[in-house]
């Protein structure tokens, strides 16, 4: 029996022992990372049955336990595996906050300010060569910024492909760790030991992988785990399986694992975040800031082409842009101007083309119609060619090249034609007498206009093989056939078209010049009466128009005179103003008591002026005004890259014309030509805040400001994102420190509760060994 007390004794006393090394242990691990408390697990020996009776044999120390939450330590994972994902996002996207210099003021959005406010200063003084000069620099600070952000946003994206590596790089030295581990549990636990500290370790590593990248993993009976990352094994019983990155095509970071080929799609840590931001926002970046940029192109571009320089015209211009050989012939012309591998898109429209006798100051203004399905380019150069006064041609690299012939001066302009009676249908000195009406005129194959000239008289006969169809014959095809009758030639007269009506008219202008439109079977059609006799005037009428068209689409102010009379004599001489679809827009009192050359205003900006003459509604006197809201609604100035503010097609090649910067007189602010006009600056400045088409009407800098915000709310996001994320990781370490960490003041009671378990084991040795040694002595 006392051999049983020694034994029970004694093994109290060790497993005191061994439960006081434990709390050690704990102790000294209290700040160790990852460290799990451990405590030794106590149990009962066995019984020793002797005389019938089951002695207790004491206590075993059965084993030193973690105290863990498995799947605790799995959900920290997954959410510290979220944690650095968005800190790491967070990271990126403030790095592209800097580049972009926002938020702040001192970035793209500042540039992009002083550009307009550039504009505001010049459309105050547009002839001011300071002022164009500051405008052009402005412009050029804003392509170079362009130019550089992107640069900078290059170089963050190439430095975010780098981590990505290196971050790879990391991985893999811990995933080797964790097979390194594993088989280290493995070898331990075999022989019955448990892989306590070993275990932490491998926890401690596996957290630190999910710091990197998104991992899931499970415990095998013989103590290792295996890992995933997106469904893929990264560690198992063979060992780890290394990760890599390569770049794609487009730039972005492709993870692979091991030999495969199959892109890995990584959801978490830091690695997911540095993806997002180098092979997601910003390739939208770099698209948005493109856009943006090609959208700002093509609208500045577009007012400034239609614009006109300071000297009033141009003499020359080159496209920018080249004609491509796409259907690889060999030749150019031969391209449809739509598919001619131009960087901006054309469509179905009209060109408008300015072009003033420097000499006489007479404007003579012609559209070119541009069908985006139909038209070549070949087609665009005859019809430029066309134009009295320029040539179109194109040089062997595919630039198109418009040239004015001497003493010519030439726009695309909207400009008002100040001039607007070069024809002499208005009370001019030539003898003339118009349709009235407008065509097409219902004429009949075989009718004649009889009349009777200088040299005597003489009949045209109309043949429907001269017209489109004669029962709808247009005034042009009219005009056409009677300037080609020799016997009109040799009466010195002429046929010309103003607004749709045909007036005939002699050459020459004079009170001895006269002619007699004698009869006929074209004349019902034509609405003139037989015998009627026209005679000119030694002094004509003028007409000047000024101002600069405001209405918002194309349109048309036709003038005529309501009676005959002296203009500033006759009282009640009216003139009646009609738009393009009849309408009457004004009526002008140009009788008694108008003053022959004071302006009068019509309508939308135009004005106009009457020097004295005599007008005449008997002989239909009219003349008209185009009235140019978009000159080249085709948009083949832009496409072309002619006379553009800007140059390059998008963000990247973004710069501003070399020859405007050489010469800021060339520099196009007006739309009038009138002197100090900036309707071009002002178009240009109407940008800023509306009138952008390709920016959805909204204006450049609400533009560029939703790109900035977008960005900002994508930061913001990610912070807020990361700020509860942190909150929920601490929430979880906190439940763990509790499950699992070590509590000073819980081991010290847990020490002093040993130790008299200790002292009460040693006193019951002592008690034993008396007893024994009383049972000796009364041997």
């Amino acid at each position: 029996m006392s051999n049983i007390g020694l034994n029970i004794g004694l093994r109290a006393l060790l497993t005191s022992q061994s439960s006081l090394d434990v709390i050690g242990q704990n102790l000294a691990n209290a700040n160790t990372p990852g460290y799990s408390r451990q405590r030794v697990q106590l149990g009962s020996s066995g019984v020793i049955f002797r005389h019938g009776l089951g002695f207790g044999t004491g206590v075993d120390a059965t084993m030193i336990g973690r105290s863990v939450d498995n799947l605790l330590a799995g959900r920290i994972v997954n959410e510290v595996s979220d944690l650095f994902r968005l800190d790491s996002r967070v990271s990126g996207l403030s790095e592209v906050e800097s580049a972009l210099g926002e938020p702040g003021g001192f970035g793209m959005s500042s540039s992009l300010s002083e550009f307009f406010l550039s504009a505001s200063e010049l459309s105050a003084n547009a002839n001011d060569s300071i002022l164009r000069t500051g405008f052009l620099e402005s412009a050029r600070s804003l392509a170079d910024g362009f130019r550089s952000t992107l640069s900078s946003l290059e170089g963050l994206r190439g430095d975010s492909a780098r981590q990505a590596d290196l971050t790879t790089t990391e991985i893999n030295l811990l995933t080797e760790r964790v097979a390194n581990l594993n088989h280290e549990i493995r070898n331990q636990e075999a022989g019955g030991v448990p892989a306590n500290s070993l275990r932490d370790d491998r926890d401690q590593v596996l957290r630190e992988l999910s710091k990197l990248v998104d991992i899931s993993y499970s415990e095998a009976g013989d103590g290792t785990v295996s890992v995933q990352t997106s469904g893929r094994l990264l560690v198992g019983q063979g060992g780890a399986v290394e990760m890599s990155t390569q770049l794609a095509a487009d730039g972005s970071v492709e993870v692979l694992l091991g030999g495969s080929s199959e892109q890995l799609d990584v959801s978490g840590g830091k690695l997911a975040g540095l993806l997002s931001v180098q092979g997601g926002y910003l390739p939208k970046l770099f698209g948005q800031l493109d856009s943006f940029a090609r959208d700002m192109i093509i609208e500045a571009n577009r007012a400034h082409s239609t614009g006109i320089p300071q000297a009033g015209h141009m003499t020359r211009a080159v496209s920018e842009h080249t004609i491509a050989d796409t259907d690889g012939d060999g030749a150019l012309t031969d391209e449809l101007l739509a598919d001619a591998g131009l960087p901006f898109d054309l469509s179905t429209g009209t060109l408008r083309v300015n072009v003033r006798d420097l000499e006489s100051g007479v404007l003579h203004s012609q559209e070119i119609a541009i069908d985006a399905e139909s038209t070549t380019v070949g087609d665009l150069l005859a019809a430029l060619s066309s134009v009295d006064g320029v040539g179109a041609s194109l040089d062997g690299q595919g630039h198109v090249s418009i040239q004015a012939e001497a003493g010519f001066g030439f726009d695309f302009s909207g400009r008002l034609n100040d001039t607007p009676d070069a024809a002499g249908t208005f009370g001019s000195g030539h003898a003339s007498l118009g349709t009235g009406a407008q065509g097409p005129f219902a004429l009949a194959d075989g009718d004649t206009i009889d009349m009777v000239g200088p040299a005597g008289a003489f009949s045209v006969s109309l043949d429907q093989g001269d017209f489109f169809e004669i029962t709808e014959a247009t005034a042009s095809e009219l005009a056409d056939v009677l300037n080609a009758n020799p016997d009109m030639q040799a009466n010195g007269l002429r046929a010309v078209v103003v607004a749709d009506r045909l007036f005939i008219q002699t050459e020459g202008s004079g009170a001895t010049e006269t002619f007699q439109v004698a009869g006929g079977t074209a004349l019902a059609s034509l609405g003139w009466t037989a015998g009627t006799t026209v005679t000119g005037a030694d002094a004509g009428a003028t007409v000047t128009v000024s101002g600069s068209y405001t209405g918002a689409g194309n349109d048309q102010f036709v003038f005529t005179p309501r009676t005959d009379g002296d203009i500033g004599t006759t009282a009640g001489l009216l003139v009646d103003v009609y738009d393009v679809d009849g309408n009457l827009v004004n009526t002008l009192d140009v009788g008694e008591g108008y003053l022959p050359g004071t302006e009068l205003e019509v309508a939308e900006g135009v004005s106009v002026s009457f020097g004295f003459g005599t007008l005449s509604a008997t002989e239909n006197d009219a003349f008209s005004v185009d009235l140019v809201s978009d000159s080249d609604t085709a948009d083949v100035l832009v496409a072309l890259g002619i006379g553009g503010l800007f140059t390059g097609t998008g963000a990247e090649d973004l710069g501003v014309s070399e020859a405007l910067l050489a010469d800021p007189s060339l520099l196009n602010a007006s739309t009038s030509g009138l002197s100090g006009d900036a309707g071009a600056i002002l178009e240009l400045l109407g940008l800023q805040y509306g009138g952008a088409e390709s920016s959805g009407g909204g204006g450049l800098e609400a533009a560029f400001s939703n790109i900035v915000t977008e960005l900002g709310f994508e930061t913001q996001s990610a912070m807020s994102a990361r700020d509860v994320e942190e909150y929920v990781v601490a929430s979880l370490d906190q439940r763990r420190a509790e499950l699992s960490g070590v509590n000073v003041d819980e081991e010290l009671v847990e020490m002093m509760r040993f130790e008299q378990s200790f002292a009460a084991a040693s006193r019951y040795i002592s008690v034993i060994n008396e007893l024994n040694d009383s049972l000796l002595a009364l041997i």
